[in-house]
């Protein structure tokens, strides 16, 4: 009876582990598993543009697309040092990368990750937002990533992430 009461405990003992398991990935993943609207405003300033100094402000929004849905993610500037000549470079890692706070973060919490992130070739400019339109028949994750730009003054973004 000793090694059934035991046996009956270890059993419970995994089955509230695994419960337990389930439970904290699914609170720490729920907007991998669906893609959701977003719509937000960023701001931060930055005196150096260097990606690679450890200090330099850097925007990210992670997002994820469903399986055949379109979405479409865009990305402008409402205030940016420089004016109308101000602009700063995209780029993208391929995956659901939250590392920072409030959508900022510093470059150097980027450097576990920094091998995989690649330049979009595209630059936010006045003129210029980031326009792209995701849609794959596999479920993807992407976060898109951009240094504040130089200058001493508040950068200003505005992000939004729709169905197309």
């Amino acid at each position: 009876m000793k090694k059934k009461t035991l046996g009956l405990i270890v059993a419970v003992i995994v089955m509230c582990a695994l419960v337990a398991a389930f439970l904290a990935e699914s609170e720490l993943v729920p907007s991998q598993l669906s893609t959701r609207a977003l719509d937000f405003t960023v701001s931060a300033s930055s005196d150096c543009l260097r990606f690679l100094n450890s200090s330099v402000p850097t925007i990210y929004v992670p997002f994820t697309v469903a399986a055949n849905e379109n979405w479409q993610l865009t990305i402008n500037y409402t205030k940016m040092p420089g004016g109308a000549n101000g602009y700063t470079d995209v780029y993208i890692y391929k995956g659901y990368w939250t590392g920072g706070s409030n959508y900022t973060c510093l470059s150097s919490d980027l450097y576990p990750i920094l091998s995989d992130i690649q330049s979009v070739d595209h630059q936010i400019r006045l003129d210029q937002p980031f326009i792209k339109t995701y849609n794959l028949s596999t479920q993807q994750s992407y976060t898109i990533l951009f240094v504040v730009p130089p200058g001493g003054t508040q950068a200003t973004f505005h992000v939004t992430l729709k169905q197309a």
